[in-house]
């Protein structure tokens, strides 16, 4: 241990984003609660339970799960899933955005939902934090030194866990605004400079 430093990275800087109700036309996600879940869709990611736990939930109105992410190997199975579950039509893949798309997704979510099993640091985290989207997200590998008390950790291998979590952040105002303001503070304790001058 004392051979090695842990230096954490910083987000991605803010780019002006494409109007919300603009992002919500363009890509068919309806006036309702918006769960978003920016990442490659990879094994590893584990959305196979994330579709799980969505078709789980029961709020009203019905939420949509927004997926952006580059296209993959597990894209098929993942529309299928969605098919079988019965949410195919609450659910949207919407492949890889610009900047200004993403920024007005951000936006427009209600929350963020990451239940990756593995991740190298957890950049998806810590952006959604710095523009104020709560969080909920895996307990597991690098994630909580990111997301530290800022935001909603659940178990990323039972669906149920998953589900109970997201479902919170729809339907806590009271505690979507805490961790909205817990999380801008969080995120700021990161910073390139910081990066820099410990790799330094």
């Amino acid at each position: 241990r004392d051979r090695i430093d842990a230096i954490h990275l910083a987000g991605r800087g803010r780019v002006p984003g494409t109007d919300p109700e603009r992002v919500r036309a363009d890509h068919n996600l309806g006036e309702g609660p918006l769960v978003l879940s920016t990442s490659a869709r990879r094994p590893h990611k584990n959305l196979v339970r994330l579709l799980e736990a969505f078709a789980l939930l029961k709020p009203d109105p019905a939420p949509v799960l927004v997926l952006p992410g580059y296209p993959s190997i597990q894209d098929d199975e993942l529309l299928a899933l969605s098919e079988r579950l019965g949410i195919a039509d609450r659910v949207r893949f919407l492949g890889w955005l610009g900047d200004a798309d993403l920024e007005g997704l951000y936006a427009a979510a209600t929350c963020f939902a990451f239940p990756s099993l593995a991740e190298g640091f957890g950049l998806p985290v810590l952006e959604a934090m710095d523009r104020g989207v709560p969080v909920a997200c895996s307990e597991a590998s690098s994630l909580p030194e990111v997301g530290g008390d800022a935001v909603l950790y659940f178990d990323p291998h039972r669906v149920e866990a998953i589900a109970g979590a997201i479902e919170r952040l729809l339907l806590d105002e009271e505690l979507r605004a805490s961790l909205t303001e817990a999380g801008r503070e969080r995120a700021g304790r990161f910073s390139w400079d910081r990066t820099a001058a410990e790799t330094f």
